[in-house]
């Protein structure tokens, strides 16, 4: 009787597990965000097609068209693609990265060989193309002919070729017949499979020496060559043209008894005869062609991703759901709702021309608007460079470098505030057409705040209540005026923003009157004491923490100005504080250039640099570092940091890099008002797990207390703001037995209470 009463007691408590974390992510878990919708390279096994995009790569199962997205969290070794080739005596899939890394998959599983990449040389390590044939995988590439031995997964040799006592590249591999052929600019080269120097220049026989070939290929029994106009056969030792293209060839690669030709905007399909018996539309350029033995044709396409052609006509696009682009100059993310702007400048503060538009991914589902679909923006605007949301009403507000602000509304309907809206023109600093916003914000009364590069006034506000426009000239010194950049509101709702090409900080005041801008007041912060104190004047980002403290991020680590919502009227300086690591102490990040900086709901600090990022303890006057995360102890594609946000309700940190957007789950959420929806998770905890135990939706820095059934205390801890964490161990490093545990949880003044359990597994 008593088993099959804790029968039921652990399947209530399992059912309700599975309702309540069903979403959730554990403590610590890393997901990348990459774009899956460009095409550098295909091969198959058969059935299954393996795709290289721009940041990683996925497979495609032609037969129930699933598809798997790999990165650097699924076991990648690196990031950014080059090369792909499959070796059906290994059933091994050779992964080339564009550093020179490379992976072997096989089985889900990556084993990486790093010799090419480590391999000391002068320029670039470029592998053109992969053949593989007998176990043995050959890389052509900018320094000769690389073997790997697939069977011990090692390089095993060598082959290098010269002209004038000059290295010269190889564009590509093949066998045919008897003898092995390589395709360079100094034309073809050919020798024997079996001679035993291979590696000796001297042994390779040339066959011609007029064109300057750039792939190479065979089909049956023929051997095919193209340069960059013209594919050519060889015939009795002597390259005939076939096919001559007023366009560029983008590749040449074999099917059944026929012969593909990629170019820009279509794929010819040539017999065996020479006739073009063919012809596919494609989006773009064709990287590569594969064809299994249905006849059905697989077109990697460099911009669109993966198409099927079969019968008469490419029949979709293919690949695994993803933002539009890699790039992620700012973000906004609340409640599982994340926004990402594509757009982009660089320091001389000219435009990208991206019209990679903005993604959204919503509970798990992707929208892209850009200009490659039907979205609201697909001919109008480029470099999305700020987005934000009004929560209350579901308004999404866009900014772009180039096209002025861009309003989403939660019905889908949409307006551009460009030419005749309220926003000025951009003027001489960015062209007589440009509306170059770059800073967007909702402040605590709901009204649109809007900043400006280059335009006479550089601050715009909307005012909820009326729907009245109001814009601000900020007297400054010429070097600083019109560079309005990303901003935020400190406690009392004054307006703070960077002013932009070295200019500082501006803090602006409207008293609580947006049409009355006669006694506004202004406090621009600079370098030097009693100017602002700043640590440098080329300032990028800026943040309000939870203590109404302004956290100032420039080009030379970090300056904090105490109690921002006083700070206009008491004109202070602002504090460059000691930050602790191990045993060393230091001002904090001097000599970093500091690219962003977010708040989570414990009041901690996330900065993103040019080098990682670091993850701070939440007291301002000296900090201490929590994390530090790069590329070597982290699945993180770039050190370079673009953005970084926080979604305060989950807890996920979204780090945006110049390769990549990643997210981490971390260990902080928002407080929450009462502790009425509290979630354990993992609950029950299963037997060996060893991750991080996470108690979410408490009071903000509750006190939180596990104890036995009997009432023995087991762990205690405060909330990270909302969230509570425990490794699942007791003071005594030891883990605790199967059974029910209790846990309680109050406020400072005890007025919110919890009461809950958990089930824990040995």
């Amino acid at each position: 009787m008593n088993f099959r009463k804790h029968t039921y007691i652990l399947f209530a408590f399992l059912l309700c597990s599975v309702i309540a974390t069903a979403q959730d992510k554990p403590i610590g878990y890393w997901s990348s965000l990459l774009p899956y919708n460009t095409c550098m390279g295909l091969a198959t096994d058969g059935t299954n097609i393996f795709t290289i995009c721009q940041q990683a790569f996925f497979t495609e199962n032609t037969l129930t068209d699933e598809k798997v997205a790999y990165s650097k969290v699924s076991g990648m070794s690196d990031i950014g693609m080059q090369c792909v080739a499959y070796d059906n005596v290994s059933g091994t899939v050779i992964l080339v990265y564009s550093n020179g890394n490379i992976d072997l998959f096989k089985n889900n599983t990556f084993y990486n060989i790093p010799d090419f990449k480590l391999k000391t040389v002068a320029g670039a390590k470029t592998v053109y193309r992969i053949y593989t044939e007998n176990g043995r995988a050959y890389l052509s590439t900018s320094l000769g002919i690389v073997v790997i031995n697939m069977e011990d997964q090692n390089f095993e040799e060598t082959y290098q070729f010269f002209a004038n006592n000059q290295l010269i590249p190889i564009k590509g591999f093949t066998g045919l017949g008897t003898y092995f052929y390589a395709a360079t600019q100094s034309g073809l080269f050919r020798a024997p499979k079996n001679s035993p120097r291979l590696q000796d220049f001297q042994a390779w026989q040339k066959v011609d020496s007029v064109h300057n070939f750039t792939s190479i290929t065979t089909v049956n029994d023929k051997l095919f060559m193209m340069t960059a106009n013209t594919v050519y056969v060889l015939m009795n030792d002597t390259a005939h043209a076939v096919f001559t293209s007023p366009q560029h060839i983008s590749n040449i690669d074999p099917g059944y008894n026929k012969l593909f030709i990629g170019r820009y905007g279509d794929l010819r399909v040539m017999d065996l005869n020479y006739n073009i018996i063919d012809s596919v539309h494609t989006q773009d350029s064709v990287a590569q062609v594969v064809q299994l033995m249905d006849s059905t044709i697989w077109i990697g396409n460099m911009f669109h991703g993966l198409a099927r052609r079969f019968k008469d006509d490419i029949q979709y696009f293919a690949h695994p759901d993803g933002p539009t682009d890699p790039y992620s100059y700012d973000l906004y993310a609340h409640n599982k709702d994340l926004w990402i702007a594509h757009g982009g400048y660089d320091d001389g503060f000219k435009w990208n021309s991206s019209g990679s538009g903005f993604s959204n991914l919503n509970n798990g589902k992707w929208k892209l608007f850009n200009r490659d679909n039907s979205s609201p923006i697909s001919y109008k605007m480029y470099d999305f460079v700020t987005i934000t949301k009004d929560q209350k009403d579901g308004t999404l507000y866009a900014g772009s470098f180039t096209d002025g602000l861009f309003e989403l509304k939660s019905n889908d309907s949409f307006h551009i505030y460009k030419e005749g809206s309220p926003l000025q023109i951009s003027g001489p600093n960015g062209g007589s057409n440009f509306y170059q916003v770059v800073g967007t914000g909702i402040d605590q009364n709901d009204n649109l705040w809007v900043t400006m590069y280059g335009s006479f006034d550089e601050l715009y506000v909307r005012e909820k209540a009326t729907n009245n426009w109001y814009n601000f000239n900020v007297s400054v010194p010429r070097l600083y005026a019109h560079s309005g950049g990303p901003l935020t509101f400190d406690n009392a709702g004054h307006v703070w923003y960077v002013c932009m090409n070295k200019g500082g900080v501006m803090g602006y005041d409207t008293k609580n009157t947006l049409s009355d801008a006669s006694d506004d007041a202004i406090y621009h912060l600079t370098t030097g004491t009693n100017a602002g104190n700043l640590p440098d004047n080329g300032v990028s980002c800026i943040a309000i923490d939870k203590n109404d403290n302004l956290w100032i991020g420039t080009a030379n680590g970090i300056g904090i100005l105490y109690n921002a919502s006083s700070a206009i009227t008491q004109r202070a300086d602002a504090e460059i504080p000691i930050v602790q690591y191990d045993k060393y102490a230091g001002y904090l990040f001097a000599g970093e250039s500091i690219q962003t900086i977010a708040v989570d709901g414990a009041n901690r600090k996330w900065i993103g640099t040019t080098n990682g990022v670091w993850l701070l303890s939440p007291d301002a006057g000296n900090s201490s570092i929590i994390y530090r995360f790069t590329v070597d102890n982290s699945p993180l594609p770039s050190n370079k940091i673009r953005k970084i946000t926080v979604d305060k309700v989950t807890g996920d940190v979204y780090i945006g890099t110049d390769a990549g957007l990643m997210c981490y789950r971390s260990t902080a959420t928002e407080g929450s008002e009462s502790n009425s929806n509290v979630i354990t998770y993992p609950n029950p905890v299963p037997s060996g797990f060893k991750g991080t135990i996470a108690i979410k939706g408490l009071t903000e820095n509750a006190d939180v207390r596990i104890t036995d059934i009997n009432g023995q205390l087991v762990y205690r801890t405060v909330a990270l703001g909302g969230q509570a964490v425990w490794n699942g161990m007791d003071y005594k490093g030891h883990r605790p037995q199967s059974g029910v545990y209790l846990i309680f949880a109050t406020n400072a003044d005890g007025s919110q209470t919890y009461a809950g359990k958990m089930i824990f597994m040995n």
